[in-house]
């Protein structure tokens, strides 16, 4: 059993990308990471620690892959993996790294608000387009959310052997 996290910034294509590639996955299940259920007014470290907890519930329950669409830092990369190794699963990473000014863009049918677009020049900053505890790094920008599903299914294959 495999853990697929796509990982990325605000506005990368995750959730697309994720929602595509479970379907490439027999018997994968999404996951998506923002439907954590924190309380609206939460602050972002809340955020972060009540999906997390979340996450690592559904890996620990999980008969099948999971595909969880969620930006993860280096201590969240840790944690999923702790949780996947004590579930006897293998935590996979595909990281979407659009240049920052694909993800600035109003794409996918969402305006972003001003929040979000400080939130991704932050996360672009703070390396979440490309770190080293990715198993692959995607510049999805020219590619469909079907073509980069099959690049990370690709890629996913190679490692599985």
């Amino acid at each position: 059993m495999d853990i697929i996290c796509i990982n990325g910034p605000i506005n990368s294509g995750k959730s697309t990308v994720g929602r595509c590639l479970a379907t490439l996955l027999p018997g994968a299940v999404f996951v998506e990471g923002d439907d954590h259920g924190a309380p609206d007014d939460a602050g972002l470290d809340a955020i972060i620690a009540i999906a997390l907890a979340r996450i690592e519930a559904l890996i620990a329950a999980a008969t099948s892959d999971l595909v969880v669409a969620y930006p993860l830092r280096p201590q969240d990369h840790a944690r999923l993996a702790a949780a996947a190794g004590r579930r006897g699963a293998r935590l996979f990473v595909a990281t979407l790294a659009p240049p920052i000014e694909v993800a600035l863009a109003d794409r996918g049918g969402r305006p972003l608000s001003a929040e979000e677009r400080d939130r991704i020049v932050e996360m672009y900053a703070e390396g979440y387009a490309g770190p080293a505890f990715s198993d692959l790094v995607l510049d999805n920008s020219g590619l469909t959310p079907d073509q980069a599903a099959a690049a990370i299914a690709a890629a996913l294959a190679v490692r599985r052997g």
